[in-house]
């Protein structure tokens, strides 16, 4: 009998992206030291290693002690980003939600997070680099449960202003806006068929003021809601991540 394909049953590892090649890779110490202690490995012992940018690899453990560790890698792979991209743009939050969307939007393979700082986002500011390696760093984690090839590339907090400048020309713009009154998310969806790239702003706790979803709107933003329930932030970015993640994906 063969052995298991990559994805298949293994444990699963992060290693720098940089370190995944042919040859024999180095484990990072938290790494080594899970597969050790909790995981009870042993050297031959098959895993899979990823680098949280698209490579995964099939190995054998060589190396397993209070040291460290390393694997052998037998096969490498490259797998293509989903499409279309996903620049996600949620309101600040406080921490524990914060956490939970580095995680989540991980699983929903949104490719870039950049959290804005608004009116009613809270907090405003402080800590910016600290709270994007914080998620990214959560993001890792998540990435080894799930089995996903990349993680997102989380930007550091910015004013919602920075953010729409940021937006590159051509690509598909989206506002998710609780007191919009004319468009739903399911009316806007159709517009964003076939699109390469798409920027989604999710408002905070409380939501965009008028004048921030104006300020969207003249950016090119197509304003929409979501029908029958107010959502809490973290819920409502989630929700719209999936939908545009599963409805809008290619056929294979």
């Amino acid at each position: 009998m063969g052995r298991p394909g990559i994805g298949v049953s293994l444990r699963r590892f992060l290693v720098e992206p940089a370190a995944l090649c042919e040859g024999e890779v180095a484990l990072p110490p938290e790494e080594a030291a899970h597969a050790r202690k909790v995981l009870r490995l042993t050297p031959g012992a098959e895993v899979e290693l990823i680098d949280g940018q698209g490579r995964r690899a099939r190995g054998v453990l060589t190396r397993l002690d209070k040291s460290g560790g390393a694997c052998r890698v037998e096969t490498v792979e490259h797998a293509a980003p989903p499409a279309p991209r996903l620049v996600l743009c949620p309101g600040l939050l406080k921490s524990p939600a914060m956490d939970l969307l580095a995680a989540k939007l991980t699983e929903l393979a949104v490719d870039q997070v950049r959290p804005m700082l608004t009116q009613r986002a809270v907090p405003k500011e402080g800590g910016g680099s600290s709270k994007r390696e914080r998620w990214q760093r959560l993001a890792g984690q998540a990435l080894k449960q799930c089995g996903a090839a990349r993680a997102p590339e989380f930007v550091d907090p910015a004013p919602l202003p920075e953010v729409l400048a940021a937006v590159p020309p051509g690509v598909a713009r989206l506002l998710l806006y609780e007191d919009e009154e004319r468009a739903s998310l399911a009316q806007a969806l159709p517009g964003l068929a076939g699109a390469g790239e798409i920027w989604a702003l999710v408002g905070p706790e409380g939501g965009f003021t008028s004048q921030e979803a104006a300020r969207a709107v003249a950016a090119g933003f197509v304003s929409c809601r979501l029908p029958h329930t107010i959502l809490r932030a973290e819920t409502a970015a989630l929700a719209l991540a999936s939908v545009i993640r599963f409805a809008l994906q290619p056929p294979c």
